[in-house]
């Protein structure tokens, strides 16, 4: 967690003229951890727990997870703008999804807070997850907190991914 805040101070830091360098491989998600505000670690972690139990599939888990972090979805990229960012990535996800690996801290977002909902619903807990987190994930529904980064957000203006490996 002091990693994640670490992380996420050195890139709000960055200027225009600075150039980020990032190394962004699978298990990522894990290793930088840091909890949306009203949610705590406990919470997210009885929330990655459930998803595992109920074999949810990595599409479906970093939904999720996107929309309980602060420095994934593109949050990252968010936060480094206006500095250029090369993001050096190692997949472990099938396809091979920018998005995806480690939860794609430098990349655009196309999944959403209902979406986040919608896989909730899907495997079956929604009520299941602490009230915390549904209180999130419903304000973030129905617009009453900012939305992750999205195709064509200015913060990926200067952002380069380059797909370095995959598990082919």
């Amino acid at each position: 967690f002091a990693a994640a805040r670490e992380i996420l101070a050195t890139m709000e830091k960055a200027g225009e003229n600075d150039l980020v360098i990032a190394l962004i491989s699978g298990g990522g998600s894990a290793m930088i951890s840091a909890p949306a505000p009203g949610i705590t670690a406990e919470q997210k972690a009885e929330v990655s727990r459930l998803l595992l139990q109920a074999g949810a599939d990595i599409h479906s888990f970093n939904t999720v997870r996107k929309h309980l972090s602060e420095v994934k979805g593109g949050l990252l990229a968010r936060a480094a703008y206006p500095a250029a960012v090369w993001a050096l990535l190692l997949s472990d996800v099938p396809g091979d999804d920018p998005s995806v690996i480690a939860s794609g801290p430098f990349t655009p977002d196309p999944t959403t807070y209902a979406d986040a909902i919608g896989v909730l619903e899907r495997y079956g807990l929604l009520y299941a997850v602490p009230a915390a987190v549904r209180f999130r994930l419903s304000e973030g529904a129905a617009d009453r907190l900012e939305e992750t980064p999205k195709p064509g957000d200015p913060a990926f203006r200067k952002v380069a991914l380059a797909l370095m490996g995959t598990n082919r």
